[in-house]
């Protein structure tokens, strides 16, 4: 009899033992049990990446709130600004299921892409807005200087809000004549009458005050000459300005060489500026 007794009380605290860790277990979310579906969210601007931490799943169907769906386990979405419900649904091996949402606002500044543009003379007025991507619209960089067509880093707010401009960087050690300039596929007229004069140019500053240089060439270099040039000085640092270069006193030559310079004939210390919209009027 006592032997009997003795092992129910065994067999008592073993059963006490299993709930307790049980219950530890759960409390602590180390071990969830049965199917659970859950995801947490990562923002990126307007790119959000899904992390799928569900329990006992095998397959999985993701709503993510704009008519749009996927079957990955740890997709990425880019959205649009607005506010959106994402659902997941996560199954397993029995045809079990289980559903969580969550729901988030987008709200990030974006830049206004580029409506038009004119890069030939021959169809009218300079229109230069850095629309076209494909190299055709691209200043070449001389004298080790970089330059390229990127993202505005400023577009939030101020006088320029269009996405693509043209960065120009005085990386350390480049030439001090060093500049950007383009061949146009029809030189500009200067002794015609009806030929506008006048540029204008949205420039930015990221850490020096400079001048700005709109030089126009008769052919590029070596056959330069005739040329002209402006020069136009940036007061304030971080934010776009436009220059004006007039040129309308000019009544002599033709032009189809641009070049601008940034600090020209100075030393070259990782200045960085860009510039964009170069309009002729």
């Amino acid at each position: 009899m006592s032997v009997f007794k003795s092992s129910i009380s065994k067999l008592f605290f073993i059963a006490l033992a299993l709930i307790a860790f049980s219950c530890e277990d759960n409390e602590s979310g180390v071990d969830l049990i049965g199917l659970e579906a859950r995801f947490t969210t990562e923002f990126n601007q307007r790119t959000v990446s899904f992390n799928n931490i569900s329990n006992a799943a095998t397959s999985y169907i993701w709503d993510f709130g704009d008519g749009t769906n996927s079957t990955l386990e740890n997709p990425v979405k880019t959205y649009e600004n607005g506010t959106y419900t994402v659902s997941l649904s996560a199954y397993n091996d029995s045809g079990d299921s289980d559903t969580f949402e969550k729901m988030f606002t987008i709200d990030v500044a974006i830049c206004d892409d580029e409506i038009a543009e004119n890069i030939d003379p021959a169809n009218g007025n300079l229109n230069w807005t850095f629309m076209s991507t494909d190299g055709s619209a691209t200043f070449d960089a001389f004298g080790n200087i970089g330059g390229s067509i990127v993202t505005n880093p400023n577009f939030e707010e101020g006088i320029n809000t269009s996405c693509n401009v043209y960065k120009y960087e005085k990386i350390s050690g480049c030439e001090t004549w060093s500049g950007v300039g383009i061949a146009l596929n029809t030189a500009m007229d200067f002794t015609d009458a009806n030929t506008d004069k006048v540029f204008k140019m949205k420039v930015l500053a990221e850490n020096q005050l400079t001048d700005v240089t709109l030089r126009l060439e008769r052919l590029p270099f070596p056959d330069t000459e005739p040329s002209q040039e402006r020069i136009a000085s940036i007061t304030q640092l971080g934010e776009w300005q436009e220059l004006t270069f007039d040129f309308s006193g000019v009544n002599t030559g033709t032009y189809k060489s641009v070049i601008i310079y940034f600090e020209r004939n100075a030393p070259c210390d990782g200045d960085v500026y860009y510039f964009d919209d170069i309009i002729q009027e």
